[in-house]
């Protein structure tokens, strides 16, 4: 069965067991999940029974080409009416949309015509990947991977951050990326300290930490990846904070498998960096989920309850940040196992 057929039908069941009818769905991302097709400004109707997609009559027949599991419907003008005008065509009782992922304007129009809010459908189906999309994010991650042994030896005293954030852009596309992942941090000196600085003009001076924090889209897949190091000679103070957060990041992958609670990761890495005396300066969860979004479930945090599965794909980033000094971070993304996990942005 083609992979977006089965998500379709894995949709379809979960519907059946929240006792919904139907689903309405308004964001380009989560259609071309599952269907393949990934142009904007579409809305799509998923029923226990079948699927409509309601587009521009422009893109009918290329959609056509492509998918045969769902129906093309023509609506140059208001598709997210049509779509409800069907569900109610349908006489559907329990029908519903994602409010988390759907905008302001779109999401009270449903609403007020009987839609029901219900999160984390999609979400759920998205969390565990299989088959080409696991392949996507391998290959994101590795060309993520690839392209820091490819520019680190660049970084060089005088270097702005945006002008590395360029050259990262620039390789990362060059190895057949379509572009970042995410606004990526470049950090040097004290901004390192920052968590999510915005990368600026500053210039790389001697004897100062860099933070690397980046990822590509390959295949509408996420990669994401830190690395940190120190520019010069490392001070005691530097090797000592990389050393714990280089602990706890190893603790976090250790403890990451199928069957175990996202918190236990959490747990597992923010337990060294406390027991260290630095609990104050990691201010950020463990890590999270990735995949057709660089933040998605689950959350690998103290509060969450997440149950990690096999082929569940999530990032491990420990941190420890003395304002105006220097930040260590270190995140590597993951597939999760049966027995453990499969380091997906591994570099030398």
């Amino acid at each position: 069965m083609n992979i977006h057929a089965k998500r379709i039908k894995d949709l379809q069941l979960l519907l059946k067991q929240h006792r919904l009818d139907g689903l309405l769905l308004g964001r380009t991302l989560e259609i071309g999940y599952f269907t393949g097709f990934h142009l904007d400004d579409c809305v799509m109707l998923v029923t226990r029974a079948g699927a409509w997609v309601f587009m521009p009559r422009m893109f009918v027949e290329q959609f056509k080409e492509t998918v045969t599991f769902a129906a093309p419907v023509a609506e140059d003008l208001d598709r997210a009416g049509r779509a409800l005008a069907k569900a109610k065509e349908l006489k559907l009782k329990r029908f519903a949309f994602e409010p988390d992922a759907e905008t302001y304007s779109r999401g009270s129009a449903w609403r007020k015509g009987g839609a029901l809010e219900h999160n984390g459908l999609t979400g759920a189906l998205r969390a565990v990947k299989e088959g080409e999309e696991i392949e996507a994010l391998r290959k994101s991650c590795r060309i993520a991977a690839k392209a820091f042994g490819l520019v680190r030896p660049r970084i060089k005293t005088g270097r702005t951050e945006m002008s590395v954030y360029r050259e990262l852009e620039d390789v990362m596309q060059a190895m057949g990326a379509k572009g970042p992942s995410f606004d990526m941090i470049v950090a040097f000196g004290p901004n390192s300290a920052k968590p999510h600085h915005a990368t600026s003009e500053r210039r790389l001076k001697n004897n100062e930490a860099v933070l690397l924090d980046y990822g590509c889209l390959y295949g509408h897949y996420c990669s994401d990846i830190t690395r940190t190091w120190f520019h010069g000679r490392a001070p005691e103070d530097f090797k000592k904070v990389y050393a714990i957060v280089a602990a706890a990041h190893k603790a976090g992958l250790a403890a990451v498998r199928a069957g175990v609670n996202a918190n236990a990761v959490d747990a597992a890495a923010r337990g060294l960096i406390v027991d260290a005396g630095y609990g104050q300066y990691f201010t950020h969860g463990t890590g999270h989920g990735v995949g057709l979004e660089i933040h998605e479930f689950p959350r690998v945090n103290a509060p969450s309850q997440a149950v990690l599965r096999a082929g569940m794909a999530v990032t491990v980033e420990p941190g420890i940040y003395l304002h105006g000094r220097f930040g260590v971070r270190i995140e590597d993304s993951v597939l999760v196992t049966k027995t453990g996990c499969e380091i997906l942005t591994r570099t030398n």
